[in-house]
C-alpha cells in the first residue's frame, strides 16, 4: 500500500525491518511465494514512478528551454531604457 502511495521512504522502512526478520528465521514455502508476489508489485509501482518523473523532468526541461527562447527573443526587441517591450 505505501509503494501504491508513493510513500517510498516507508517502502525502505518496510525492506528494513523485513530484512532484519528474515536474518532471524526462515519463511515457509506460502510465506515465500507472498513475499516474492509483493516485490513484483512494489517493482512495478517503481518503475511506473520512475516513468511518471522522466516524463515530469523532460516536460520540465522542455517549458525550461521555451522560457529561455523567449527571454532571448524579449531581450532582442528591449529597447535601449533597459525595458522588455511586451508583444502580444
Amino acid at each position: 500500500m505505501a509503494a501504491t502511495r508513493g510513500e517510498w521512504n516507508r517502502v525502505d522502512e518496510y525492506y528494513q525491518r523485513r530484512e532484519d526478520l528474515l536474518s532471524q528465521e526462515a519463511l515457509s514455502p506460502e510465506h515465500l511465494k507472498y513475499v516474492l508476489t509483493m516485490d513484483r508489485a512494489i517493482a512495478e509501482q517503481i518503475t511506473v514512478a520512475q516513468a511518471g518523473v522522466a516524463a515530469l523532468l523532460d516536460d520540465s526541461a522542455k517549458i525550461r528551454q521555451r522560457l529561455q527562447g523567449l527571454r532571448r527573443w524579449n531581450g532582442a526587441m528591449s529597447s535601449d531604457s533597459g525595458t522588455i517591450e511586451r508583444h502580444i
